[in-house]
């Protein structure tokens, strides 16, 4: 113990981490999708209409969200 902390038992092999994200991510083919393809999704529709939300609402929503990070 260290000044009232304790000590790590185990210490991270932070270049074993690194290789084995490095690998799961070269193996994943996915694509980021669209904003208009996740409101278009099946699943997303009663999920935003539950949140109080209906698609164009949303997607108005994002795209000012987006315009406000941009602008300084």
């Amino acid at each position: 113990m260290n000044d009232g902390c304790l000590e790590p038992d185990v210490e991270l092999d932070t270049s074993r981490f690194c290789k084995a994200h490095q690998q799961r991510r070269n193996e994943c083919f996915c694509y980021r999708a669209t904003l208009d393809e996740l409101l278009a999704d099946d699943v997303m529709k009663p999920v935003l209409r539950n949140a109080g939300y209906e698609p164009e609402e949303f997607r108005e929503m994002m795209t000012e969200m987006a315009r406000n990070l941009i602008t300084p």
